[in-house]
């Protein structure tokens, strides 16, 4: 990236765009479809940063999660398309980078039955289910639950999660 003590100068076109340059979107990885938030500061500069829907509901996956062990030996992840924000009933908060395997079976937007995948560099699990969370046709994370033996009653679970967690974006 460049310089901190230099900056990267771009016009803005007749619609107000700006176009980020290749190396900020390659090291802030923003990709086609992010959404983006700015906020004007008041000694004239503009913060932008990638913003996370998943992320802010933090709290909200926590109970859902909560909700759906009632009963239930499962682990049960909730990611957005770069972390995992909670796993069970804890947020993630150090180690919880997605691994390049996970997201490109997020980006894949399929649901599916796993054998083994690497979630994060430290989080492995051997037998899941996955279900991408989709709202308004954009890909805003995925729903993962992991127990040794998998049953209709918890792929039933992580569907309720998804569509509850797509509703609510829907909104």
């Amino acid at each position: 990236m460049a310089d901190d003590k230099k900056g990267m100068l771009r016009h803005v076109d007749v619609l107000g765009r700006v176009v980020i340059p290749r190396e900020v979107r390659k090291a802030l990885r923003i990709n086609y479809g992010d959404l983006m938030e700015f906020c004007a500061c008041s000694n004239q500069q503009v913060v932008m940063r990638k913003f996370h829907l998943i992320r802010e509901i933090a709290d909200l996956a926590i109970s859902l999660v909560s909700l759906a062990q009632i009963g239930r030996q499962c682990d049960i992840y909730i990611m957005d398309t770069e972390k995992v924000v909670c796993k069970n009933t804890s947020k993630q908060t150090t180690q919880n980078e997605l691994v390049k395997d996970m997201i490109n079976l997020l980006n894949n937007r399929k649901e599916q039955a796993l054998k083994e995948i690497y979630v994060t560099e430290t989080q492995k699990i051997n037998n899941g289910y996955f279900l991408p969370i989709i709202s308004r046709g954009d890909l805003i994370g995925g729903v993962l639950i992991s127990r040794e033996t998998l049953g209709d009653d918890l792929i039933q679970v992580g569907k309720g999660l998804t569509k509850f967690l797509s509703d609510y974006f829907d909104e």
